[in-house]
């Protein structure tokens, strides 16, 4: 058995999931399958550090009365030491340092201020009283490469994406989308799988480039994911799919 993310075969195997834990909203329904696929302890963990502290200021960011949302918000705060009892001396200082990193990291919203695309201020509160948190870009792109990885995993026959592929990911607000990725993902050849509300997969494999595939991965009804993956000297529209 190989680990997904670093390809190392595997002599102490653990179980990474593809969509956090933590990342489920309260409303998935009990029978939905929580994906998950072979890791080593070293990769488990290091993402397990980076998912958690990338899922707080997301969480905090996402309106609270979306269902895909449910329960987000307060585990957020759980996360950061805030209401949480029956933890460890070690357990509380870990998230009260990660909660004066990420508070560290917030201002008061102004108007034009660069927002991830799919965020933005929540309709019907006074945009002057609202926050905005500080999303790293390195954070985000690890954890959107690993989120596809393990898609591929799932849905791919148990692939592990290795040389010349790679994996790319990019974040689009909707309407600068190119129309060659748009109708990739409206062709017969997309398929779609639900993960309950939180989580929407859609894989589009390329007819012209055996192993060269498109993901859009949209989580909590939010945020959009798009992930290719390619040979190296590929670049993203050049397989698209969106040949019927």
């Amino acid at each position: 058995m190989r680990c997904v993310h670093c390809g190392n075969e595997i002599a102490d195997e653990t179980r990474d999931h593809v969509f956090p834990a933590s990342w489920y909203p309260s409303t998935t329904p009990p029978e939905i399958q929580w994906w998950t696929v072979p890791s080593c302890r070293k990769c488990n963990g290091s993402f397990g550090k980076m998912e958690r502290e990338l899922f707080i200021r997301l969480a905090m960011c996402m309106d609270p009365r979306r269902g895909e949302a449910a329960g987000l918000s307060a585990r957020a705060v759980r996360s950061m030491g805030i209401g949480a009892e029956g933890i460890s001396l070690r357990e509380r200082l870990h998230r009260r340092a990660l909660k004066l990193k990420i508070l560290g990291s917030m201002w008061r919203y102004k108007p034009g201020t660069e927002t991830l695309p799919g965020f933005g201020p929540h309709p019907g509160f006074p945009e002057h009283e609202q926050m905005a948190v500080s999303i790293p870009a390195k954070l985000l792109e690890q954890v959107a490469r690993k989120i596809v990885r393990g898609c591929e995993y799932r849905l791919a026959e148990q692939r592990l994406v290795e040389a010349p592929y790679q994996v790319r990911v990019y974040f689009v607000h909707q309407g600068n989308v190119p129309a060659n990725v748009v109708q990739a993902f409206q062709s017969r050849g997309a398929r779609t799988t639900h993960l309950g509300p939180g989580f929407r997969v859609t894989r589009v494999p390329a007819h012209d480039e055996p192993g060269s595939v498109m993901y859009e991965i949209v989580v909590w009804g939010t945020l959009v994911i798009y992930g290719a993956i390619l040979p190296e000297e590929a670049q993203p529209g050049e397989h698209g799919g969106e040949r019927d």
